[in-house]
């Protein structure tokens, strides 16, 4: 992978889904970015109107819990795809060329398989909220799935990313 999570050698049609799927990613990326700031002013905004003026608000805690959701979830495709997960190389990097490129594959495939089934449990979970109906236990309660669906959107967006390298894997150099 080069320094802006680009692959070597990826035939035209690759390229172009490529391409999509980070534009997507980037949004991702810069969707978990603003909730991040929206957080910090939010806190900031609680902090001044409990301690200056004695009036905090009753919806601050909620909303910054389900920005935080937002922001911890959109950054992993990003990570992914800039090849930033924490990876430990010793093995890999002890092996010849030829097979270091097929384990770094084999790797990458089965993190799609793992983030894919992430993707169909918590998928079923948030079915399984809307269906029933189930709300947050917060003082202005929303139903729980407007939180939770962003925990599969974010698995299929990083399971899509592992994929890729799995066919196109990074450079390991």
């Amino acid at each position: 992978m080069t320094a802006k999570g680009e692959h070597r050698g990826s035939p035209a049609i690759l390229a172009g889904m490529a391409g999509l799927l980070d534009q997507v990613t980037r949004l991702s990326f810069f969707l978990s970015g603003s909730a991040l700031a929206a957080m910090l002013l939010l806190i900031v905004n609680e902090v001044v109107l409990r301690y200056f003026f004695s009036s905090p608000t009753t919806w601050s805690a909620d909303v910054n819990q389900w920005l935080f959701a937002l922001a911890t979830m959109l950054v992993l495709p990003e990570i992914t795809r800039t090849n930033g997960n924490v990876a430990i190389t010793v093995l890999i990097d002890r092996l010849p060329e030829c097979r270091r490129e097929l384990m770094v594959r084999l790797i990458m495939f089965l993190s799609f398989l793992m983030c894919a089934a992430a993707v169909y449990i918590t998928g079923i979970e948030s079915l399984r909220q809307f269906k029933v109906g189930v709300m947050t236990m917060w003082i202005h309660p929303i139903p729980k799935w407007w939180i939770s669906t962003v925990i599969p959107f974010s698995f299929a967006l990083t399971a899509l990313q592992f994929l890729r390298s799995a066919i196109v894997p990074p450079k390991t150099d």
